[in-house]
């Protein structure tokens, strides 16, 4: 009957009709992928096809392969030389964020230092905030990603009602040896892994001994990521939350 049934559709033009196995949409999902490196051009190699210079579109002329030097017996073989890949972090100000594990995919937004902040021991005043919550902030008087040295300062807002580029659960979700990209003004990828959690510390207390004691706000040593956002306990009489969640994290590719 259902033979007969498409049959009768496909005369009367109507085949899109008739359901078929795998046709319902596919379900969001509910992380970002990560940016590949950027590809490396290589040259083209004996036997490959050529377009000729005055012909039509489309016409190709084979590219004979280089005849072979004889070689003396008991001469090594001369080893093929390969090309060197292009750097995937070229030093840069990073444009966009972004987490694959978290779903966050998000520009940047330039910030300062909060004057107005509670000061560590050192008397470093903490970093200030985006303006726009959709936003991630990045320090620009800080070290640059790619100079391979420093610690390259971001943050970004937690929100309750989801508007802004981490949500309430970035505590339980985040984790060492997830991955943190950052796409350059060059057009390059930075990529950073991360190697230390601390989850739900004061923002009041903690935090200004954190930046202290390990030195998170260095702009000398090797090249390293702090990011940082609220987290624990939202306090309604100040609109905003009790404490902090900091990651730390190393580039992927030594610099």
């Amino acid at each position: 009957m259902v033979v007969l049934l498409s049959v009768a559709l496909v005369a009367a033009g109507l085949w899109y009709l008739v359901p078929r196995p795998g046709g319902g949409p596919a379900a969001a999902a509910s992380t970002v992928s990560a940016w590949p490196d950027p590809p490396v051009s290589q040259g083209q190699g004996p036997g490959t096809t050529t377009p000729i210079t005055g012909q039509p579109s489309g016409t190709v002329q084979s590219v004979p392969a280089t005849p072979r030097t004889p070689r003396t017996p008991g001469t090594p073989a001369p080893r093929a030389t390969q090309p060197k890949p292009a750097p995937s972090c070229r030093v840069g100000a990073p444009e966009r964020l972004r987490i694959p594990a978290l779903g966050v995919d998000a520009p940047f937004e330039r910030i300062g230092l909060d004057q107005g902040g509670r000061r560590d021991a050192n008397g470093q005043a903490p970093l200030g905030t985006p303006t726009d919550r959709t936003k991630a902030g990045w320090y620009a008087a800080g070290p640059r990603p790619g100079s391979g040295k420093g610690t390259v300062l971001i943050d970004g807002h937690t929100y309750r009602d989801g508007s802004a580029i981490f949500t309430e659960d970035f505590a339980r979700r985040i984790a060492t040896g997830q991955l943190i990209q950052l796409r350059q003004d060059n057009g390059s990828v930075c990529s950073y892994r991360i190697t230390k959690v601390w989850r739900t510390i004061s923002s009041a207390h903690a935090y200004p001994q954190l930046i202290a004691s390990q030195h998170l706000y260095d702009f000398a040593g090797p090249e390293r990521l702090l990011l940082a956002t609220c987290g624990g306990t939202w306090d309604p009489a100040i609109g905003n939350y009790d404490d902090i969640n900091v990651v730390l994290a190393v580039p992927v590719t030594p610099r």
